[in-house]
C-alpha cells in the first residue's frame, strides 16, 4: 500500500514509519524538514497545498497535532493544529479516494473516569485491595469525558471519523493512545504502568490498523499489555487482530 504519515517526523511518526517501510511505500507530511525521504514540509491549515499529496495514497495515518495538554492550552495553539488540520486532513483524504483513514486520538477524551474509583487508585499507583483481574474497564463505546480543551478536540477528530465512516464510506480507526516517550523507558509517574506502550507494539499496532480487513469504525485504545488497565485495550487488539508482546510491569523498578 501507499501509506501518507502527517506528523512524521515525531516519535510516533518516525516509529510507524520506519515499521510500515518494510512493506508499504511510506510517504510523509511534517511542518519541519526532515532527511527522510518521500517527505514534504507542509502546513496542514493550507488544504489547496497539502491536497495534491494524497492522490494515489491507500491509507492515511493522522498524527500531526499540538500535543501539550496543560490545563492553560490556549484556542490560539489548538484551533489551527488540531482543529483546521484534522478537518483538512479529513477531507483531502476523502477528496482523493483514500480508503483507510487512521486517526491519532487520545486517552485523554475519556480522562476524567480517571477521577473516579477503582480508576483513580490505579492511576496513582496505589493498588491495595484491587484485582487487576477483575477491575470494571473504560469501554470504547462509553460517553466521552475530555480532561481538556486538548481531549475536547481529539473527540472532534473521532466526531469526524465517524462521520466519514457512516456517511462517505471511508474505513476509519481512532486509536485512543497511551503514553509513548522518546524511549522505553517508563518514568516515575504511576499511570505509566497503565497508558504505556512500547516502540514494538507501537509499529505492530499501527500496522494492524492500516492492514486489518473488515474494518468500518473502530474505537480502540492504545497501549501494550499492561498489567494495571484503566482502558479496555483487549477489545481494540481483537478487532485489529493484533497481539501485544511487551508488560509495562516488565520495567517496574524491583522493591
Amino acid at each position: 500500500m501507499k501509506i501518507l504519515i502527517t506528523g512524521i517526523g515525531g516519535t510516533v511518526g518516525s516509529v510507524i514509519a520506519d515499521a510500515l517501510s518494510k512493506q508499504h511505500e511510506v510517504t510523509g507530511i511534517d511542518i519541519r524538514p526532515l532527511e527522510r525521504d518521500g517527505t514534504v514540509v507542509a502546513d496542514l491549515t493550507d488544504i489547496n497545498t497539502i491536497s495534491p499529496l494524497f492522490e494515489g495514497v491507500d491509507a492515511v495515518i493522522h498524527l500531526a497535532a499540538e500535543r501539550r495538554h496543560t490545563p492553560d492550552i490556549g484556542w490560539d495553539l489548538l484551533l489551527p493544529t488540531n482543529v483546521v488540520a484534522t478537518a483538512n486532513v479529513y477531507d483531502a483524504a476523502h477528496a482523493a479516494g483514500v480508503r483507510r483513514f487512521v486517526f491519532a486520538s487520545s486517552m485523554h477524551v475519556v480522562g476524567n473516569y480517571e477521577t473516579d474509583e477503582p480508576w483513580a487508585s490505579i492511576a496513582v499507583g496505589r493498588y491495595d485491595g484491587l484485582d487487576p483481574e477483575t477491575v470494571p474497564l473504560v469501554t470504547a463505546d462509553m460517553p466521552v469525558r475530555p480532561d481538556g480543551r486538548y481531549a475536547a478536540t481529539k473527540v472532534l477528530g473521532e466526531s469526524l471519523g465517524r462521520y466519514y465512516a457512516d456517511c462517505e464510506g471511508m474505513e476509519v480507526v481512532c486509536v485512543r493512545l497511551g503514553t509513548i516517550s522518546d524511549s522505553d523507558a517508563i518514568g516515575d509517574d504511576p499511570r505509566g504502568y497503565v497508558a504505556w506502550f512500547s516502540h514494538s507494539d507501537l509499529a505492530g499496532f499501527f500496522s494492524a490498523c492500516v492492514e486489518a480487513p473488515g474494518i468500518k469504525f473502530e474505537i480502540v485504545y492504545g497501549a501494550s499489555a499492561n498489567t494495571w488497565k484503566i482502558y479496555d485495550t483487549a477489545s481494540g487488539w481483537k478487532a485489529l487482530g493484533f497481539t501485544p508482546s511487551d508488560n509495562a510491569e516488565d520495567h517496574r523498578p524491583q522493591s
